[in-house]
């Protein structure tokens, strides 16, 4: 191994082992690695063990993420946010671990974390800053990564030491995620962001995350992991062209699931169904109990390249009501990994879901079980002398694709006689359309008959048009309202 190549290694394990990255201190890292890291350090160690040993652990690292985060790359960005650090941190760095920091020194990290979102051009105040440290910034903002601005933030805030520094244990790691936790709401609650990132879903994941881990197990990796995916939403909702763009670039695929499935290896009365839809699936929950047969609607989303990496979004039927409502969406969807099972034919009989990091707010059990003998099941849904409750059906909606159009300037949706009544339009023509201006927001440009958009119709008889993949909506039940956004029904196009 080259002199240099050594260092390298040596440099990495001793980094890891100063700041405290991996365990909460150098003794629990000295038994992990079966080597005393804390009378020595990893330049005493033979060539073949540095590299062996960093290897390792960067195999751990990538276990803990689902390959997620390399630890390499984490330890460049670690050692380049460290050195941009020790150019503002006397002047413009704060202490969360200090109860009376002053808001206004609160308020310009929040302004630097706006102006460094890279996906839209902001005007926030950076005023406070000379022309030396605006440079650094706009630098960051064009050639550094994500995980590198994660990290920057954390030593801003002063929730993790520099590359360089040997300050020792991580002993109050779980009061340094509230305090994160806490940094990052009011962040939120300021920033430029859609309502749907303004909620926090992914916070209050982590914190389910972190309260069905001992505290033995949260590290600083993690405050930096949680960061940069909760940065990444942030940004990646800007702004309806930027969370247009953000889901557009996801992979959804279409494993065929169809049919009823039980949380249990044995088929009971609490039983799922699968329905394939245009760019997900319904997923019925239901509940057979004295004759009462109570159902919830789901909405299901699988991502991923392939059934062998699969990530699971369930939507509770309340959530496009909380969202249009601008209320909070926190306990009304959940994110987890799915693990797929299948038969020697190829048919999937077992789905498994693991929450993680991002949002584990429950809805699924923790595996679905394919059922092959469905007549009692069928017979079930079909018995007219239950009693069937529909739960949360009055926060159920109707979403038609009716895209009918796109010209240079407006996008057109074909009405049929119940949307004309929902709008309070008196029909004066065979056909009528809805019209709405492309101008209204800059994502609306890149639409296709392919997207999602048309007509959203609640139960309790509101109607918006609505933008799936940026998650635009504009409420029309009225003239008065489409009036605001110069929306109209005509009865051409052109």
């Amino acid at each position: 191994m080259k002199d240099s190549q050594r260092t390298k290694y040596a440099e990495m394990i001793n980094v890891i082992a100063n700041t405290c990255l991996l365990f909460c201190d150098r003794k629990s890292m000295s038994s992990h690695i079966d080597y005393d890291m804390e009378a020595n350090n990893a330049s005493s160690m033979k060539e073949f063990r540095q590299r062996s040993t960093f290897c390792e652990l960067s195999n751990e690292v990538s276990r803990w993420y689902d390959g997620d985060v390399d630890l390499s790359t984490l330890l460049v960005d670690y050692q380049e946010a460290s050195g941009i650090f020790s150019d503002f941190k006397r002047s413009y760095s704060i202490d969360l671990h200090n109860a009376d920091v002053a808001e206004v020194k609160r308020q310009q990290i929040f302004n630097v974390i706006n102006f460094l979102n890279p996906v839209v051009d902001t005007d926030s105040d950076i005023s406070f800053l000379n022309e030396e440290k605006k440079s650094i910034l706009y630098k960051i903002k064009e050639e550094k990564t994500t995980q590198c601005l994660a990290v920057f933030i954390l030593l801003m805030v002063g929730l993790i030491p520099s590359y360089s520094s040997k300050k020792g244990a991580a002993s109050h790691i779980i009061d340094d995620f509230h305090l994160l936790m806490d940094f990052l709401r009011k962040y939120g609650e300021q920033a430029l962001t859609t309502n749907l990132a303004k909620s926090s879903p992914i916070l209050s994941g982590f914190e389910t995350w972190v309260r069905k881990n001992e505290e033995s197990e949260i590290r600083r990796i993690d405050l930096i992991n949680m960061t940069r995916i909760y940065l990444e939403t942030t940004f990646g909702y800007s702004s309806a062209l930027s969370t247009f763009l953000f889901n557009r670039q996801i992979d959804r695929i279409y494993p065929d699931l169809e049919g009823f499935w039980s949380d249990n290896e044995i088929p009971g009365s609490h039983f799922w169904k699968f329905e394939q839809i245009a760019n997900g699936y319904h997923l019925y929950e239901y509940n057979l109990k004295n004759r009462i047969l109570e159902s919830t609607k789901y909405e299901c989303y699988i991502y991923g390249k392939s059934t062998d990496d699969t990530s699971f979004y369930v939507c509770h039927p309340s959530m496009m009501r909380k969202i249009v409502e601008h209320d909070n969406i926190d306990l009304f969807q959940e994110w987890v990994d799915g693990d797929v099972t299948k038969n020697k034919n190829g048919t999937i009989i077992k789905l498994s879901f693991h929450p993680t990091i991002r949002m584990s707010t429950p809805i699924l059990p923790k595996a679905l079980y394919r059922v092959e003998n469905t007549d009692f099941y069928d017979k079930t849904l079909d018995d007219n002398k239950l009693s069937k409750i529909n739960l949360f059906n009055e926060d159920g909606y109707s979403l038609f694709h009716n895209c009918y159009a796109i010209t240079i300037d407006y996008l057109y949706v074909i009405l049929d006689d119940k949307d004309i009544s929902r709008l309070n339009v008196n029909k004066k023509s065979p056909t009528l359309y809805l019209k709405i201006p492309k101008s209204l927001d800059p994502s609306l440009e890149l639409l296709t008959l392919d997207d999602e958009w048309g007509i959203c119709n609640f139960h309790n008889g509101d109607s918006y048009f609505l933008v799936v993949n940026s998650m635009l909506y504009f409420k029309i039940n009225t003239e008065e309202e489409r009036k605001q956004f110069g929306i109209e029904v005509v009865d051409q196009i052109g």
